[in-house]
C-alpha cells in the first residue's frame, strides 16, 4: 500500500505584532495592500516563518462596505463600533441592498491584496469573509441579536437571509472572480461563535442553517470558529458541530486544548480522517518563560504527529508587545524540534 505523505507546519496570526515590530501605522497598512504585504514579508523573513501571514481585519470588511461605523487606530487593528450598530431598528434591515463593493476602500484593499499577493508570491490568495453570525453581531449588536433570537425568530431568519444574499455571497464571488477561480475554498472567520458566548441551541437553530444556506449559494466554504468545548459535559458535541462548519480540519485552541488535552482533538481527527490544528494561547506565550512555553509546544507536537493526516501548530494572534527575542527563541525551538523528527516514524 502506498505511503501517504503528511506535513507538519507551524502557522501564525501575527498581524498585530507586525504593526508594532515594523512600527507601521495600522490604518495606513490596512488601506494599502503593498504596504501590508511588505510588512508581512519582513516579519516572515525576520522570524523565518513557514508562511507569510495574510490575516487582515477580516471581520470589518463587509460591515464597512455596508456603512457600519468602524473605529480605526494607529497601532492596533480596527474594531466595529458596537455602540452604534447599523441595524438599530429592525426596519433598518431594508437598508441592506445594492452594496457597492468596488467603490469601498476596504473592499478595494482586499482586491488589491489578491492581485499583489499573486504578483509577489505566484500563488493564489485565499478568499476570506466574515461569517454570518459574527457579521450579524457586528451590524445588529450582540445583546440585540441574542434578544432577537429568543423573541423574534422571523426577524432573525430574514436578517441572516439578507446577510447571505446581499453581502456575503456577492463578496465571496467578487473575490473568486478577482482570483480567477470560481470554486476556490473560502474561509469564514467566526470569533463570536464560542461557547458560552453562544449555546448549542444557537448553533443548531441559527449558525449551522445560515452556514448551509450560504454554502448553497456559493459552494466550497468553511467557518473558523474559536472553541468552548471545555464548557460542555461532552466535548464531542462541539467537535461534531465544528465538523459541519469545517469538514476539512479539526481545530483545537487553548484553553480547550490545555484543559481537555490535545489527545481529544487528535483522536477525533483520526476517527474522521481529518487534518489537525492545535493552537497555543497568546496570553500564555506573553506571560510565561520560554521553558514553560516549549514544554507545552512539545506536548502538542507529540500529539499532533500521531495524527494520520497533516498537523498544524498554530500561534493564534501573537501579542503586539511580546519581546521579539523571546518570540525568535520560541520559533527557533519549534524548527529545531521539527528538524530532529523523522516524519516517516509517525505515519
Amino acid at each position: 500500500m502506498a505511503t501517504v505523505k503528511k506535513s507538519f507546519i507551524f502557522d501564525t496570526q501575527i498581524t498585530t505584532h507586525a504593526i508594532r515590530l515594523v512600527n507601521v501605522n495600522a490604518s495606513e497598512m490596512l488601506n494599502d495592500a503593498r504596504l501590508f504585504l511588505n510588512t508581512q514579508k519582513y516579519v516572515y523573513s525576520y522570524y523565518k516563518l513557514d508562511k507569510i501571514c495574510t490575516v487582515y481585519d477580516v471581520y470589518n470588511i463587509e460591515s464597512d462596505a455596508l456603512g457600519q461605523k468602524v473605529k480605526y487606530f494607529n497601532r492596533d487593528l480596527p474594531a466595529v463600533d458596537g455602540k452604534n450598530p447599523f441595524i438599530k431598528e429592525k426596519s433598518d434591515l431594508n437598508k441592506i441592498k445594492n452594496i457597492d463593493f468596488f467603490n469601498n476602500k476596504r473592499c478595494r484593499f482586499v482586491l488589491d491584496l489578491i492581485d499583489n499577493y499573486k504578483e509577489i508570491t505566484g500563488s493564489c490568495f485565499k478568499p476570506r469573509f466574515c461569517a454570518p453570525f459574527s457579521l450579524a453581531v457586528n451590524i445588529r449588536g450582540y445583546d440585540n441579536l441574542i434578544s432577537d433570537i429568543y423573541n423574534d425568530k422571523k426577524f432573525v431568519k430574514e436578517l441572516f437571509k439578507v446577510i447571505n444574499y446581499e453581502l456575503l455571497a456577492p463578496w465571496i464571488s467578487i473575490q473568486r472572480k478577482e482570483i480567477g477561480d470560481n470554486s476556490l475554498i473560502a474561509s469564514g472567520a467566526d470569533a463570536w461563535v464560542t461557547i458560552p458566548i453562544v449555546n448549542l441551541m444557537i448553533f443548531e437553530d441559527i449558525i449551522i442553517p445560515s452556514f448551509l444556506e450560504l454554502e448553497g449559494l456559493v459552494g466550497n466554504i468553511y467557518l473558523s470558529i474559536m472553541g468552548g468545548a471545555r464548557h460542555l459535559e461532552d466535548p464531542y458535541k462541539f467537535l461534531n458541530l465544528q465538523k459541519i462548519l469545517n469538514p476539512f480540519l479539526v481545530k483545537g485552541f487553548d484553553p480547550d486544548v490545555e484543559i481537555l488535552g490535545p489527545e481529544v482533538f487528535r483522536d477525533y481527527a483520526n476517527q474522521n480522517n481529518m487534518d489537525l490544528l492545535l493552537g497555543i494561547d497568546p496570553n500564555f506565550i506573553m506571560n510565561n518563560d520560554p521553558g514553560e512555553i516549549i514544554k507545552r509546544i512539545k506536548k502538542y507536537i507529540k500529539a499532533g504527529l500521531t495524527n494520520k493526516k497533516n498537523f498544524i501548530l498554530y500561534f493564534n494572534d501573537i501579542p503586539a508587545g511580546i519581546s521579539p527575542d523571546k518570540l525568535k527563541e520560541i520559533f527557533n525551538e519549534v524548527r529545531e524540534i521539527r528538524e530532529t523528527i523523522n516524519i516517516k516514524d509517525h505515519l
